[in-house]
C-alpha cells in the first residue's frame, strides 16, 4: 500500500492553516490606520487658522417658519389598498358625531398614539 501525502487530514489541515493566514494578513490590513485623521488639532492653531469664527457661524441658528407643517391627523380612513380615503383633524367624539354612518361604514384597524387608522 503507498502512502501518500494528500490524505483527507492533511488538505483539511492545510485549508485551515491558510484560512489562519488569511485571518491575519487581512486583520493587519484594516489594523493601518492613517494617524493624521485622529490627530487633535491644537487650540493655538485653530485660532490662528481662522476655525474658531466658522465654528460660531455653523452654530447660528436660522428662524424657520413652521406655520405650513401639516399636523398629525386624529383619524385616517384607508382602502383594502391602502391609500388614504379621508383624513379627520380634531377630537374623536366630535368626529364620530359628525360622521357616524362612515364609522358605522368602516373597521377599526389599528393606533398609533392618538392617530387611529379605520378600513373602509
Amino acid at each position: 500500500m503507498k502512502t501518500t501525502i494528500l490524505t483527507q487530514k492533511n488538505v483539511c489541515a492545510f485549508l485551515g492553516l491558510l484560512m489562519a493566514l488569511t485571518i491575519l494578513w487581512s486583520a493587519q490590513a484594516v489594523a493601518k490606520v492613517d494617524t493624521t485623521i485622529n490627530e487633535v488639532i491644537p487650540m493655538e492653531i485653530e485660532i490662528e487658522m481662522g476655525l474658531g469664527s466658522v465654528q460660531e457661524e455653523a452654530i447660528q441658528m436660522e428662524n424657520i417658519d413652521l406655520s405650513d407643517i401639516k399636523e398629525i391627523p386624529t383619524i385616517t380612513i384607508i382602502n383594502k389598498y391602502g391609500d388614504i380615503v379621508a383624513e379627520f383633524y380634531g377630537e374623536k367624539s366630535e368626529l364620530e358625531k359628525k360622521f357616524k354612518e362612515t364609522f358605522k361604514k368602516g373597521q377599526f384597524v389599528t393606533a398609533s398614539g392618538k392617530h387611529e387608522f379605520y378600513l373602509i
